[in-house]
């Protein structure tokens, strides 16, 4: 951990001495580093507590017509270190606030062992923003290619089309609501529903091995150490769904704000493809292992915004989500699984984050920022593997310049 730091203050001592010579006065750069403590990082009914440690860094250039940026970001276990792995993004951007576009191609590298997580993502879009009156109109439209390197049965692509409207009043009340269609088409046949041997997929674990923690890998759900693959019949492997959002926020005060919030998501067909036993990883890994829209959802939240003295923001809130799976079956047992029943998850969560921001100026205009967050999460299922809870706590900083 130590050494984790020390490498990371070498990194920003040489950035901030660079950063000031000509050659780069026309960059913008951003460094970040973090230390989370997680009690159940990986999601699952047995936890092992993990310290992750999260380096980031972006770069922008900002022309007269195009902006291009550059994310990366590597996290590294302490615990499980075999799960370290560095993601990555290239966007390019244009137009103006009212009416522009958006390229970008992302992409996940993960070591030998875990490269089930490896993916690329290569999209486009566009936005188109109006005012009218007392409302500000947005569209927004979004086409990507998702090409997962070791799930080719997951490939797709995936469309995008949002609105949203915002209303202010002079109540200092806002509204915003909005409104999506997502559309989801899979390049890949049909898959058969089948057991898949552990020779196929040697980075998988059997459900036993699980249960000495996550540092083995992901269980595969049937205790014979097989992945089993599941999808549903359909001539066209496609998936249809409606997405709808209402935030309300009022301003109490000068320093404090109030926000309450509704979602929901509406499936218009039952078709999911997805990997049954695989339980749900890291955050970022939610893409493959809990997607989006593979469940109808109903979510109730609210946010309570407030400066404290010495500029200290604090942002605390809490959700509460129902889902049900459209094609998914649960684990009765750590061994057995059936489609006969649908998964149903209850997932409840709250988390505040402190924030102390310093500008001053350091060769550029430059923002230094603390964070320190704390969150709580349960998730209740009928599902075996999918029935946890967890908490954890992160103290971060931040360098824009």
């Amino acid at each position: 951990m130590v050494k984790h730091f020390k490498i990371f203050s070498i990194i920003i001592a040489l950035w901030l001495l660079f950063s000031g010579q000509p050659l780069f006065s026309q960059w913008y750069y951003s460094l970040y580093v973090e230390q989370e403590f997680n009690s159940n990082p990986f999601g699952i009914p047995e936890p092992q507590e993990d310290q992750i440690s999260r380096f980031s860094m972006g770069l922008q250039k900002d022309g007269e017509k195009v902006s291009v940026q550059y994310f990366g970001s590597y996290l590294s276990y302490l615990q499980n270190s075999s799960r370290n792995f560095y993601w990555h993004q290239l966007y390019l951007g244009g137009g103006s606030e009212q009416t522009g576009w958006n390229i970008a191609a992302e992409n996940r590298l993960n070591q030998e062992t875990f490269d089930l997580y490896n993916y690329l993502t290569v999209r486009a879009g566009f936005f188109h923003a109006l005012n009218s009156k007392d409302f500000l109109w947005r569209i927004r439209g979004i086409f990507s290619l998702n090409n997962f390197l070791q799930i080719e049965e997951l490939n797709h692509l995936l469309f995008s089309a949002s609105a949203s409207l915002n209303r202010s009043f002079q109540t200092r009340t806002a509204l915003i609501a909005a409104m999506a269609f997502n559309y989801k088409y899979y390049l890949e046949p049909e898959p058969a529903a089948e057991v898949l041997p552990d020779s196929n997929f040697n980075y998988l674990a059997s459900v036993s091995s699980i249960n000495q923690g996550p540092g083995t890998g992901h269980g595969s759900g049937d205790g014979g150490g097989n992945g089993f693959y599941y999808t549903s019949s359909a001539e066209t492997p496609h998936v249809g769904q409606i997405f709808l959002s209402f935030r309300l926020a009022q301003s109490l005060t000068r320093s404090t704000g109030l926000a309450i919030q509704y979602q929901t998501r509406l499936n218009l067909n039952k078709y999911d493809r997805s990997i049954a036993g695989l339980i749900p990883g890291y955050t970022t890994e939610s893409q493959i292992f809990d997607d989006p829209m593979s469940y109808e959802m109903q979510s109730f939240g609210t946010e309570l915004t407030q400066i404290l003295p010495y500029l200290i923001s604090l942002k605390i809130a809490a959700y509460h989500q129902q889902k049900k799976y459209v094609a998914q079956g649960i684990y009765i047992d750590p061994e057995n699984y059936t489609d006969t029943i649908r998964r149903e998850d209850t997932f409840d969560t709250a988390w505040f984050i402190l924030e102390k921001r310093f500008n001053f100026k350091l060769f550029a205009e430059t923002s230094l920022a603390f964070q320190f967050t704390y969150q709580w999460v349960d998730n209740q299922s009928n599902s075996y593997w999918y029935d946890y809870n967890s908490h954890y706590y992160s103290v971060g900083l931040q360098l824009d310049m």
